[in-house]
């Protein structure tokens, strides 16, 4: 403690973790870490530990969040024991990667028991959608009572006053919420790293980034620690830790999920690339679940920023075959060779299944990606720098690496002509759609798989779909091959070559997943979920990737 009795940035750091750690039950603590952990790859580690009953492995393992809900509604399973298996594999998960930020396992036990409760005292009342259903959340959300530090010193210690108005709505719903989990440092950037809670790891590969901003989210999803959690998503924070952990998620367009009540690193009133929230999860069919049950559930109410854009149910019409615009690559990043490979076998898989595959190129990306940069930074980054600096904390490598920090603000002018060039580039896109006449663009996530750490700079994959407020989702197909040698084939010139030569060969990348990015039309999130789910089913036929 400082003679003048205020804490240092380290004391505040080390007293919140040390609650955190405080929060897991000792009989849920791993045996013998340094074995469990020993191996570079840690998804056995959970069902090993003899922490979990098998009937509890069967309720993590066996079921997607559809399934749980199904589960449950069907009495082969209460919300309780879903509950408790759940939040005692969040433990594993937890010791594992460090993947969570805030823990409050107890109180969603005892809220689960309330639930059977009520059911047992009124068996005919009609149960809601996420009956039971224990959801994760990114640590931006807000909980009363508990805080969404955001990977920032200033914020611990700060609870909040009232929950966020998506939170609000899965509770009444029926869900359970039970833990949040770890970002990076201002959540802009792609590795889940922070003075507070530390780096979270990847558990395909602990030696790779586990992805970010929701990253926690990711690795938690990654070892069976939640079925459903919710991110959100400015630049690809819900895509690249999905990518990165080989999980679903889907980035809706933005106002079609609720995202006010957020914690955030910039300032209020801040208009720039509109962030939007979403689902991650175990299966594409529990995100379209999630997004369709939001929608249904009238959300206007809870959130006055919210579009009223109902949810129609149609259905893929299967008179013709999709059109599928792919895109191989960003013109400014080639694809590393276990990523080139996945995107060729996925399109070989839609031809084969009787779709129709259109070459297409983006126009204009390294133009838009400016722009995308400058729209991100408005007021140079400034109201982001007071708050970590006002506790001296340091800044992580990876924020540092983005470089968000050492670009200039911008004018009112500059606002205008932004704004302007953000309208001509939609536009732009648009008419692609159109003349293409395409009903989905194929494409990859990222020009590679999970990175080492600190490495992960290139969103342009992610970002641009930001700028054009487009639905995307990732779905995973695989995992690195040996097959997948090192080779030198970039094409962009030195900074490709840098990003390119990341990829070492199948050694040292061994279980890194492998996935693809599918792109939607703006505000088509329901068309985009049903094509989605017809595309999973035809690149993933026995259910898993």
């Amino acid at each position: 403690m400082k003679s003048n009795g205020v804490r240092t940035w380290q004391e505040i750091c080390s007293e919140k973790r040390e609650k955190r750690n405080n929060a897991i039950p000792l009989a849920w603590r791993i045996p013998n870490m340094e074995t469990s952990t020993a191996k570079t790859n840690l998804l056995e580690v959970p069902s090993l530990s003899g922490i979990l009953t098998e009937n509890e492995i069967h309720i993590t393992t066996d079921y997607d969040a559809v399934g749980i809900v199904e589960a449950i509604r069907e009495r082969l399973f209460t919300a309780e024991a879903v509950t408790t298996a759940f939040c005692k594999r969040a433990a594993i998960a937890q010791q594992l990667t460090n993947c969570l930020s805030e823990i409050f396992f107890e109180e969603a036990i005892e809220n689960a028991q309330a639930l059977d409760k009520m059911r047992l005292e009124h068996p005919d009342r009609p149960l809601g959608p996420f009956h039971g259903l224990p959801i994760s959340l990114k640590d931006s959300f807000k909980l009363q009572g508990k805080d969404s530090t955001i990977g920032m010193t200033y914020f611990v210690d700060k609870p909040a006053e009232r929950d966020s108005p998506l939170i609000t709505i899965i509770k009444s719903l029926g869900a359970i919420v039970y833990c949040k989990t770890n970002v990076p440092q201002t959540m802009m950037t792609a590795d889940s790293d922070n003075n507070v809670f530390g780096r979270t790891l990847n558990p395909n590969n602990k030696t790779l980034t586990a992805g970010g901003s929701t990253g926690g989210e990711g690795s938690l999803i990654r070892l069976s620690g939640s079925v459903l959690g919710v991110g959100t998503d400015i630049a690809g924070s819900i895509r690249i830790p999905s990518a990165a952990n080989g999980i679903y998620g889907f980035k809706p367009s933005s106002q079609i999920i609720p995202y006010a009540g957020q914690q955030s690193p910039v300032a209020p009133g801040t208009v720039g690339i509109t962030p939007s929230a979403g689902p991650m999860a175990t299966s594409m069919r529990s995100c379209q679940y999630f997004i369709k049950t939001i929608v249904a559930a009238d959300p206007t109410i809870f959130d006055s920023s919210v579009l009223n854009i109902p949810w129609l149910g149609n259905t893929l019409s299967r008179s013709r075959p999709l059109r599928i615009g792919l895109i191989t690559d960003d013109d400014l990043h080639t694809p590393s060779p276990p990523m080139r490979r996945a995107l060729q076998e996925a399109v070989e898989k839609l031809t084969t299944a009787g779709q129709t595959i259109v070459p297409i190129r983006l126009p204009n990306v390294a133009e838009n990606m400016g722009l995308t940069l400058d729209l991100f930074t408005l007021d140079g980054s400034k109201f982001t720098m007071n708050l970590v600096e006002s506790t001296g904390e340091p800044w992580v490598p990876s924020v540092v690496r983005q470089g968000l920090t050492a670009a200039p603000a911008k004018s009112l002018e500059d606002y205008f002509r932004l704004n302007h060039q953000r309208n001509m580039a939609i536009a732009e896109f648009h008419e692609l759609w159109l003349t293409n006449q395409l009903d989905v663009i194929l494409t990859l996530p990222a020009p590679h798989t999970a990175v080492p750490f600190d490495q992960w700079d290139v969103v342009t994959y992610t970002a641009l779909y930001n700028l054009y407020d487009c639905p995307a989702c990732v779905i995973p197909v695989g995992h690195v091959s040996p097959r997948d040698v090192k080779d030198e084939l970039f094409r962009y010139g030195e900074e490709d070559k840098r990003t390119y030569e990341l990829y070492t060969g199948p050694e040292d990348y061994a279980g890194a997943p492998t996935s693809i990015q599918l792109v939607g039309r703006k505000q088509r999130d329901e068309e985009l979920a049903n094509i989605a789910v017809l595309v999973d089913g035809i690149l993933n036929p026995s259910g898993a990737a």
